[in-house]
């Protein structure tokens, strides 16, 4: 029995990458470090500040953004995510001029993972990229979870 525990552990742990963001509340893949982007472009005007955050291995630019229903949001980008978008793209109110957004979910556990920033006018010359937006709050390293789990002793 004890054998298949350790298996079942270690499979658990090579199925991990090394700087794997995962939902805070269901541990479902979210994104990787490689991914990681500083977002540059903000309505300063809804910036209440900015700071440098290690995570997964790497320093990430944090933006601190409030909504029009004056909620805080602590953002950081990556270029990609396994997320499911939610709604149709939005302009109004976003953070990020000549964007429109989307609501992004985790697809495991349906929990509120951020936004997907578009740009608003698509043209071959655009320099804007889309971005995913990830509340940091709600995402948790791969890397500091595996910390938490106890071998059993033999």
């Amino acid at each position: 029995m004890w054998i298949l525990l350790i298996f079942v552990y270690i499979s658990s742990i090579s199925t991990r990458h090394v700087g794997e963001l995962l939902c805070r509340q269901c541990g479902a893949s979210i994104t990787r470090q490689s991914e990681l982007i500083n977002i540059t472009g903000v309505d300063q005007s809804q910036l209440q500040y900015e700071y440098d955050f290690p995570l997964a291995g790497k320093t990430t630019k944090v933006n601190v953004l409030t909504n029009p229903e004056n909620q805080k949001f602590h953002v950081f980008g990556a270029k990609t995510a396994h997320l499911h978008f939610h709604g149709t793209p939005q302009s109004h109110a976003t953070w990020y001029p000549g964007y429109k957004w989307t609501i992004c979910l985790c697809k495991s556990c349906s929990r509120h993972m951020g936004w997907y920033f578009e740009p608003e006018k698509s043209t071959a010359v655009s320099e804007k990229k889309s971005f995913v937006g990830l509340v940091l709050d709600n995402v948790i390293s791969a890397d500091y979870v595996d910390t938490l789990t106890k071998v059993p002793d033999f």
